[in-house]
């Protein structure tokens, strides 16, 4: 993991970086006087404390600049001050500190962020690790603290409880991890459909639907209100697309 301190003010970036080094000794640390590297498109960095208020570039614009070049950084701001951090939410940043700031609470600042980075790889490589063969086609999920490589075409549907996903598989057993539906909407693809907040299905499972429930593998599951006429849609497509396959 690498993370990058950006602070105009020495005695701030000695103070950060070497709070990091305590808490992940094994983390490659970076510290910048401004922020005209941080805004490179080759700039990589998994957790970026910037200071909002500095020369040139400041915090802010940097983070803004990151996000528009599509870096998924986790940002902290750092500030003296908490007027400056209204546009944060603008920039999806996790968190900010205000100096000075007491070391113990600097230290769960950075291990919360380092657990955002480490969600934010694990979805990365959630999204990366697919064959190109449809029927083995998997994903990697962290479930009971262990890697487990699932196969999408043997997942029944998905539902979701709080932040924990449940997969519902072929063989009757289930899978959890934490996560979110959204995230996993995206990965699975047209041959899922997202027929309740709560429920993700598999088409090929489908067995029979109306306005109010469909049954998938003997299941049945709740179809939200407005949902109906795209579960209608999705189905037929569904079986437009094997049947040309």
């Amino acid at each position: 993991m690498k993370i990058t301190v950006c602070d105009d003010e020495k005695r701030i970036r000695d103070a950060i970086a070497d709070c990091i080094k305590e808490v992940k000794a094994n983390v490659e640390v970076e510290t910048y006087s401004d922020a005209k590297l941080v805004v490179s498109p080759s700039f990589e960095s998994d957790i970026v404390f910037l200071d909002i208020q500095m020369p040139g570039i400041d915090g802010m614009n940097a983070a803004k600049l990151l996000r528009s070049n599509g870096k998924k950084t986790v940002i902290v701001f750092v500030t003296a001050l908490e007027d400056y951090l209204f546009n944060a939410f603008n920039v999806v940043a996790f968190q900010y500190i205000v100096t000075p700031v007491d070391k113990e609470k600097l230290k769960a600042v950075i291990c919360k962020a380092i657990e955002q980075a480490n969600e934010q790889k694990f979805i990365d490589k959630m999204l990366s690790d697919k064959d190109s063969n449809e029927e083995s086609r998997t994903i990697l999920v962290k479930s009971g603290g262990a890697n487990t490589k699932v196969i999408i075409s043997d997942i029944e549907y998905a539902e979701i409880f709080d932040r924990r996903i449940v997969l519902h598989m072929t063989s009757r057993d289930t899978i959890e991890y934490y996560g979110k539906m959204s995230d996993l909407e995206s990965i699975l693809g047209k041959d899922f459909f997202r027929v309740h907040r709560a429920y993700l299905i598999n088409l090929a499972f489908v067995k029979s639907y109306d306005s109010k429930t469909v049954n998938v593998a003997g299941e049945e599951i709740p179809v939200a209100r407005g949902k109906y006429q795209e579960l209608i849609k999705a189905y037929l497509s569904f079986h437009t697309r094997k049947e040309h396959l």
